[in-house]
């Protein structure tokens, strides 16, 4: 019998996903010369590479969860084609779109690159290498006929985290079966889960409520207990998910949830989302004693009035709609006037790669094996997109590693004749060794014969 697919995965509400991005490769540029008859003098015309794909994050109001990705979490762009011959330069390679729901943040190593609110928003998580130059590029008056050309630049391959935080205006919290979902049916189009037992709902359900004129996103946070910031129950998967509102409706229940009272559960729950994050704390939060249809809902809410002297408290039934409306009226005639938090501040674009210095510069220590390794952006990236193939690319990085001060810094780190130093992705022997004029350095041939030896 053939098997079928399960779904089922991908139907679940996933807020975190890790994915991996690898963006497209670019092309390697061309080393070639123009040969055509009765044309004396054809010079170099080998083109350039073309640029690899990028991967792009895309926020879309129609994806609530991280599902797909949590389930697909490999993400590849295309790489570019090389360049050739009679200045032709290679095709590039296609970028990818990838998207996701409208909040979602995405880290890397723990930083926040983007936090994508908007739908429509964009960023680019991973970017495509440049493609190669080929030898047309190298051509000066001083040197016609060059034979070098580039590798093309390797794409960004990295693993990020994607963390969901649903964007909503206003946030229902309470003890389990205090009513929030029925109020979010009974106010919006939304349709949670409502049943007469503790943590119906099991995920955040937002709806958008319209009063009067106006509009704003609630929702629906699954029940908190005591203990939730440490993990006890459900809520420290989904405390997160109120961080963004901007209001919280606590929704007390008349009759107390598990032999607790109901002026201790709000205390419960104040402390439970202080504890989660300082930011909850300052949040303005409106106090609703739901069900008043129970004999018990009027004493319960004379008895937190006087607990709560300052706090305007509502009382409310969320299944028959009493004292709904005037809720609603409290809740759009303060929600303008409170600033909305930048929870996420994205790390700038200028920032270093962790454990990479800025710019030019490079960081010269040493491993357990005795090997001088050389880190930085820039010099990594020249060992990536140089074509050792080519005689003429040695002597160009030897002298590259003079004019830097590599050399220089070796030799103060300790380096001596026929050490190894790693960089990037290769090893070589280093030499002291100064660079002849009209033919190889003993320092190029050194790396040659490494190199061959190694099979790199």
């Amino acid at each position: 019998m053939a098997k079928t697919r399960d779904h089922r995965a991908s139907s679940q509400f996933i807020d975190t996903a890790h994915i991996y991005l690898k963006a497209g490769k670019g092309g390697n540029g061309c080393s070639s010369f123009r040969r055509e008859k009765y044309i004396p003098y054809g010079g170099p015309d080998g083109g350039h590479g073309g640029k690899g794909g990028s991967i792009w994050l895309e926020a879309s109001y129609n994806i609530t969860t991280l599902s797909e990705l949590a389930c697909h979490p490999h993400i590849t762009a295309s790489d570019a084609s090389p360049g050739k011959g009679n200045r032709k330069d290679g095709a590039n390679g296609e970028d990818k779109t990838v998207y996701v729901p409208c909040g979602t943040v995405i880290k890397r190593d723990g930083v926040v690159l983007a936090d994508l609110k908007t739908h429509g928003q964009r960023f680019m998580a991973a970017k495509g290498g440049r493609g190669g130059r080929g030898n047309t590029a190298f051509k000066t008056r001083f040197n016609t006929a060059p034979k070098i050309s580039e590798n093309g630049e390797p794409g960004d391959d990295y693993e990020a985290r994607l963390e969901l935080s649903v964007l909503a205006d206003v946030g229902f919290v309470g003890l389990p079966n205090a009513g929030k979902s029925t109020l979010l049916s009974a106010i919006s189009a939304a349709r949670p889960k409502i049943a007469n037992y503790p943590f119906t709902t099991l995920n955040p359900h937002i709806g958008m409520v319209s009063h009067k004129g106006k509009s704003f996103a609630a929702a629906d946070i699954p029940g908190l207990i005591e203990g939730a910031h440490d993990g006890r129950g459900l809520g420290v998967m989904f405390l997160k998910h109120i961080l963004r509102t901007k209001l919280l409706v606590h929704l007390v229940d008349p009759c107390g949830f598990d032999g607790m009272k109901p002026e201790k559960s709000v205390r419960v729950i104040e402390k439970e989302l202080k504890s989660y994050h300082p930011l909850l704390a300052k949040k303005m939060t409106i106090l609703a004693v739901n069900k008043s249809d129970l004999p018990e809902a009027a004493k319960v809410l004379a008895d937190l009035q006087k607990k709560f002297k300052k706090r305007e408290i509502f009382l409310i039934s969320a299944a028959t709609g009493k004292g709904v409306s005037r809720l609603l009226d409290h809740i759009i005639r303060v929600l303008p006037s409170i600033k909305e938090e930048e929870l996420y501040q994205a790390a700038s674009e200028s920032a270093p790669a962790a454990g990479k210095p800025v710019g030019s510069g490079f960081k010269i220590a040493t491993d357990a094996d005795g090997v001088f390794m050389a880190t930085g952006v820039k010099i990594e990236k020249l060992i990536a997109m140089t074509n050792f193939a080519q005689p003429d690319s040695w002597d160009r990085v030897r002298k590259i590693f003079r004019t830097i001060g590599l050399d220089k810094a070796l030799k103060k780190a300790g380096a001596v004749e026929g050490d190894l130093v790693r960089i990037g992705a290769r090893e070589f022997q280093w030499s002291d060794a100064s660079l002849p004029a009209g033919r190889p350095s003993k320092f190029a041939y050194k790396y040659r014969k490494f190199d061959e030896e190694y099979g790199n």
